[in-house]
């Protein structure tokens, strides 16, 4: 796991390897190991070494082939890296290193672009052509490892955060109005977009290819599709459940493969309990690391684990979460306003002097069915009904629960003419309640910025979903590709990585997934609303192998704590921090009103949007965001 860098360029001159340096210095939590930079023609590579694999200095990178021609700087692991050396027919004994970077580089070389299909892990890379003078960067299926990139008519720069991209004198370092349009509805910013302007990130299961006469080609390589009913061959349950058990324990046993010590972010769920179990069974018993809150004052339940290894319980009080926050909101390689990703920093730093590699259960809900996608599901159909039906009665519950910037009558009559399937796309389901689009105007001073539509994207990527699709299909593709890749997985790697740390996700293995993928809605969730009703497969897994109350446990929300602890322990702090920031005042101008309006009213989208501004604040100060 690494930081990687660099510079391609096209025309004109410049210090680029100083630039590159400057980014490296930047990335050093990212990988203290080692660091390493080649300049060869148009390109300069850079990298920066946490080891994980082969940590002697034959892993150096960037590394080249025998040969010289190829040139890599990669960031994340290839899980599968000795089934791909036995592939490729090199025997051991002939590389000059041990590790998953040579075997990756060799793949390449070998089958180009065809190799990411045979890659099971997580990554970005870049690999320079030097003698044809191409340049290839590429990302996992689900963007667990980041890529942000700016180009201009003389240079592509990237680098594994946006920190690090600013420390080039020529990415600019402003705000992007239509970005923070769809930050403060969400939270987060949908790939390729970031909140900045003229910075972008490569979207998950995209491959760019750049040469020098300026010319960008990028294809999308690998998109999470469900196979339709009409696909599918009739199976039994016991052979889906066969088939899952050799599957989920496999990917389990992948992401042990490491050469230093690997723990478990275990929380109440059944998603990392599911992973210990499987992990135990197959004779392995890493320590196991909880978050807990200190005299909590909201109300949260303490996680309760399953008995049997090793379990340290990492805790912090409202006071030590507000001492962290600037620390670790200033290092998150782009602001995503979630506040699990301070507990999470807590945790992982609590954790690291026993682990470096962490597994963890990002994933299941998304690929398997859970949160509360069998209610909501059931809602959804409902209010399709609802909307066929007169009275003023009905205005509130369907004002809710469909999302848009239409009147209740518009979004009632879009509901309407979408047959049953497109009840998600007619609602613009999000599993997290978006911020009302009143809201948006408000804080972005009355009118969004010429171009920019309220959820635009979420649109966009139902219109993407497949032709007939179901509807569980359709909120589950578009759920991985937000709140999934451009959310969790986005802290998820921050946070550990600026503790120098991994963090791993069994059920996003490639496999694992293409047969989540090929699951019926039945085997996911049930049709009718309940308390145990979501991820069935996983869950009838689970049953003899995790506590019963953990399986049969209705998904709970990750006890880290919510806004308003914050706000009472200081509140005068987080207002500060928020509208002390230069840069979100001038692209958020009714901030100051908009706060003072919502203070007693912090819980859902409203909470969610102070922890975005919050997190905002504190990561355009530190990176000095205009």
């Amino acid at each position: 796991m690494c930081g990687i860098a660099g510079i391609f360029r096209f025309s004109g001159r410049g210090n680029d390897l100083a630039s590159v340096e400057l980014m490296l210095d930047d990335l050093e939590r990212r990988g203290p190991d080692d660091a390493g930079v080649v300049s060869r023609g148009a390109v300069v590579l850079g990298h920066r070494r946490l080891g994980i694999l082969d940590c002697s200095p034959a892993g150096h990178q960037p590394m080249a082939t025998r040969s010289g021609r190829y040139l890599i700087s990669f960031n994340g692991e290839i899980y599968n890296y000795r089934e791909l050396r036995a592939e490729l027919g090199v025997e051991p004994a002939l590389l000059r290193s041990s590790g998953d970077t040579e075997v990756l580089l060799l793949a390449w070389e070998r089958w180009g672009w065809a190799a990411l299909d045979r890659l099971v892990g997580q990554w970005s890379f870049a690999i320079s052509d030097t003698l044809e003078k191409r340049l290839w960067l590429a990302r996992d299926r689900f963007g667990e490892k980041p890529l942000y990139l700016h180009v201009d008519d003389q240079r592509f720069v990237f680098a594994s955060s946006i920190s690090a991209l600013l420390l080039d004198p020529g990415t600019p370092k402003e705000l992007d109005p239509e970005a923070i349009v769809e930050y403060l509805t969400l939270r987060y910013v949908v790939a390729p977009r970031t909140v900045l302007r003229g910075v972008r990130k490569l979207s998950p299961g995209h491959c760019m290819e750049i040469r020098t006469d300026g010319s960008v080609r990028e294809r999308e390589w690998y998109a999470p599709r469900f196979r339709s009913v009409r696909s599918r061959k009739p199976r039994s349950r016991g052979s889906w459940d066969e088939e899952f058990h050799a599957l989920f324990t496999q990917a389990c046993k992948r992401c042990m493969v490491s050469d230093v010590p690997v723990g478990l972010l275990l929380s109440d769920g059944i998603d990392s309990n599911s992973i210990r179990s499987a992990l135990r069974a197959d004779g392995h018993n890493p320590p196991s690391f909880t978050f807990r809150l200190r005299n909590p004052t909201s109300g949260t339940q303490p996680e309760t684990v399953s008995g049997g290894g090793e379990v340290f319980d990492v805790e912090a009080s409202p006071a030590e979460r507000f001492d962290a926050l600037d620390t670790a909101f200033a290092a998150l390689t782009e602001p995503v306003g979630d506040g699990a990703s301070l507990a999470t920093w807590l945790l992982i730093r609590g954790a690291r002097e026993r682990a470096t590699v962490f597994l963890c259960g990002h994933g299941g809900d998304e690929l398997l069915g859970g949160y509360r996608l069998s209610q909501d599901r059931f809602r959804l159909a409902a209010l399709r009904r609802l909307a066929w039906l007169p009275g003023p009665l009905l205005e509130r519950p369907l004002d809710r629960f469909l999302f848009g910037d239409g009147t209740v009558a518009m979004r009632r009559a879009k509901c309407r003419a979408l047959p049953a399937r497109e009840a998600p796309a007619a609602a613009s389901y999000l599993v997290d309640r978006p911020l009302p689009v009143e809201h948006v105007r408000e804080l972005v001073g009355g009118t969004l910025p010429a171009g920019e539509s309220y959820l635009g994207t979420i649109a966009t990527l139902y219109d993407e979903c497949a032709l007939g699709a179901e509807d569980l299909n359709r909120i589950q593709e578009v759920l991985m590709r937000t709140f999934l890749s451009a959310n969790i997985l986005s802290f998820a790697d921050s946070v550990a990585m600026h503790n120098s740390s991994e963090l791993r996700m069994p059920f996003l293995d490639r496999d694992l997934v293409n047969f989540s993928l090929s699951l019926p809605p039945s085997e996911r969730i049930s049709r009718w609303p309940g308390r145990s009703n979501t991820k069935r497969i996983l869950r009838r897994w689970s049953a003899g192998r995790v506590p019963a109350d953990i399986v049969k446990r209705p998904k709970r929300g990750f006890q880290a704590g919510d806004i308003s602890e914050l706000l009472r322990h200081d509140h005068s702090g987080v207002r500060r921090r928020i509208l002390d920031a230069g840069a979100v005042r001038r692209v958020v101008p009714g901030v100051e009103r908009w706060m003072s309006r919502i203070e007693n009213d912090d819980g859902g989208p409203w909470g969610g949007t102070v922890w975005g501004l919050l997190v905002l604040g504190v990561w355009c100060e530190a990176l000095g965001i205009r």
